[in-house]
């Protein structure tokens, strides 16, 4: 039977600057700045800078559990039966509009509006996290984010390169992790992961959102295939969301041992020792999830940023701090390469129909 440990408290000492840190963030940023603009001159359009084939945008409500225990009774989970609107973002890792047949981490961005209490930038109401398929980031630091960045950039149009210059690496096991999806399935079906950790309150945690019915959990069963159209995980999200609920499950695991580390992103956290525990439910009810007006709103003016959320779940590590940054800078490269205005969402009624 897996019992709980007591979670560490929050100190102000469980971050650590790293060496050359700055240089690293700025280099990486660069880099993704070149890689975005070489993008735009293969497609003629700006996308984001990683995820950037959506799947499908979803609006509905996360329901915060009753008689949450106190360590969980966090942040956006600390009044119980707290509802608030979400709208929900389906996508690929990569920064290409890769083919769906070609196995790649997946991502799910949630927007959580009306959340209470002291947030990063003042006088936003509003919580992103961002979640992959993978529970840790194989580049677990900036310094490791900004070599990957610079591989990807020198061989940009040259995939095999790419991999030959990364599978010299002693590191390659790591810098590889995002093609090493653990199953080819429909979207729907995944559990998502914060992968880096976040403040929890009182507390440090990662976060995750799971497949919250046994229905949608046999979606796993539909494996994509050789003979699936390369678009194929966009036409598995409408034909279950256009007539079905989706709901997940929003688990919580808390830092409980100095053996979880902060800084390096690419160690994955015991589950043995600290479960995911259930804090949440997100509904989203039956809608169309890729309409036209959809998709230019999302693909073109809609942001999530990891920073942008309450100061009790501020992002930690090094990828973290990275991620400050560029969200900012690739955000905006991707609102002027195409002429348009970004949003700030604050009600979910944003989203079209």
């Amino acid at each position: 039977m897996t019992t709980t440990s007591r979670p560490l408290p929050w100190t102000d000492d469980v971050e650590a600057k790293q060496p050359h840190e700055d240089e690293h963030v700025r280099r990486c940023i660069d880099s993704m700045l070149r890689v975005n603009a070489m993008t735009f001159d293969r497609h003629r359009h700006g996308y984001r800078a990683t995820h950037a084939k959506s799947h499908g945008f979803l609006r509905g409500t996360l329901t915060v559990h009753e008689d949450l225990p106190p360590e969980l009774a966090q942040g956006l989970f600390a009044t119980g039966g707290a509802r608030h609107d979400v709208v929900v973002r389906l996508a690929t890792e990569s920064g290409q509009l890769d083919d769906d047949r070609k196995p790649n981490a997946r991502g799910l961005s949630l927007k959580v509006f009306d959340v209470e209490g002291e947030t990063m930038e003042p006088g936003t109401t509003t919580q992103d996290l961002l979640f992959n398929t993978l529970p840790v980031l194989g580049p677990g630091t900036a310094q490791k984010f900004m070599e990957l960045s610079e591989i990807r950039e020198r061989h940009f149009s040259d995939e095999s390169a790419m991999t030959a210059e990364i599978q010299a690496r002693p590191d390659a096991e790591q810098l590889t992790s995002f093609h090493r999806l653990v199953g080819n399935i429909h979207p729907l079906a995944h559990a998502y992961y914060t992968q880096g950790a976040l403040g929890y309150g009182e507390h440090v945690a990662k976060i995750a959102v799971r497949p919250g019915t046994p229905e949608q959990e046999a979606l796993a069963g539909r494996e994509v295939t050789d003979g699936d159209d390369g678009s194929v995980l966009r036409a598995l999200v409408e034909s279950w969301a256009t007539d079905r609920e989706t709901v997940f499950d929003v688990g919580v695991q808390l830092r409980t041992s100095e053996d979880m580390p902060v800084e390096d992103a690419s160690v994955d956290w015991s589950q043995e020792e600290s479960p995911y525990r259930s804090v949440a439910t997100i509904r989203l009810p039956p809608q169309q999830p890729y309409s036209a007006a959809r998709r230019v709103f999302g693909d073109d003016r809609l942001a999530f940023r990891p920073w942008h959320g309450l100061a009790a779940h501020r992002p930690l590590g090094s990828v973290n701090r990275l991620r400050r940054a560029g969200y900012e800078e690739l955000g905006k490269q991707r609102t002027d390469l195409n002429a348009v205005e970004g949003t700030t969402m604050r009600s979910a009624s944003e989203l079209p129909d």
